[in-house]
Formats: structure tokens, C-alpha cells, sequence
């Protein structure tokens, strides 16, 4: 499986494994994002939406991203690691638990490696620092819908 821009240009996929006629199913990948900074969790969704994601739910807190997962099932949570009551880690913890076909990308302006190792050890597939790109952004979503790691270097 690997993550694809449509001929369109516009439309973030993921294939799916070859169908026995020999064709791909494809699929919109479906995201939910919360962070506790509006304008940065506004930012954010512009960014997945332009690039073609779907957007399902939007969260200002850790219970609003596992409710809104529990909601909409979508392929990936993207949760800030610091918000108010339930952090990042524990969104990660409780969706890989309750929700194993959902995955989870932290997303925090700390790098740090014991951070970062704590965040993957909750369950999260990935992890982006905020001064990422957009680009990178997306990608690191893309890889966790598919089932792959993202790191920051």
C-alpha cells in the first residue's frame, strides 16, 4: 500500500492491495485533527483538506479527538501533544486501544527524543514537530494511514 496524488493532482489517497481483477481500490484518507490553538488548528486542517484529505472531525481537546474518533472512524488522528486534561500520549493510548484501525501522528513543537520515544511507545505511528512543512505534514499523515512510521529527524 502506498499514499498517491489522483491524476487529478488534488486528491491524497491510499491503495489499497490489488483486487483479484487486477484493479486498485482507492480511498479518500479521513482525518481527524485537534489541537488547543485555534489558528493553529485551523492552519492545520486547511492544510490536509487542500491537499485532499478529508477532514471528519475537529477537536480543541484530547476526549473531543477520542470522541470525534469514536464518532467518524477515521483512518488517522492527528492530536497535539500538549492540550488541556487529556494529553497527545493519552489520545494515542486510548485510540489504539478502543480504536486499533485508527492510527495516530503526534504533533507538537517539542522534538525531543525521549518525547517523541514516549509518544510512539503510547501508540502513536507518528510524530511531526510543528516547524515541518506542510508537505511533511501530509506526508506523515499519509504514512500513518498506510501503517507507516514518521520521525522527525
Amino acid at each position: 500500500m502506498g499514499a498517491i496524488l489522483a491524476p487529478d493532482g488534488r486528491r491524497v489517497t491510499a491503495t489499497m492491495p490489488i483486487q483479484p481483477d487486477g484493479t486498485y481500490q482507492r480511498r479518500v484518507i479521513r482525518v481527524v485533527a485537534a489541537d488547543d490553538h485555534a489558528a493553529f488548528l485551523r492552519a492545520t486542517t486547511e492544510t490536509l483538506t487542500r491537499a485532499g484529505l478529508e477532514v471528519v472531525g475537529i477537536s480543541m481537546t484530547g476526549q473531543g479527538a477520542i470522541e470525534d474518533v469514536r464518532m467518524h472512524a477515521p483512518d488517522v488522528a492527528l492530536v497535539d501533544l500538549r492540550m488541556p486534561g487529556i494529553s497527545g500520549t493519552d489520545v494515542a493510548r486510548a485510540v489504539r486501544a478502543r480504536y486499533p484501525d485508527t492510527r495516530v501522528v503526534i504533533l507538537s513543537a517539542y522534538g525531543d527524543r525521549e518525547i517523541v520515544r514516549l509518544a510512539i511507545a503510547a501508540g502513536a505511528t507518528g510524530y511531526v514537530t510543528k516547524d515541518s512543512t506542510p508537505e511533511e505534514l501530509v506526508r506523515a499523515v499519509c504514512r500513518a494511514a498506510d501503517g507507516q512510521p514518521t520521525l522527525p529527524t
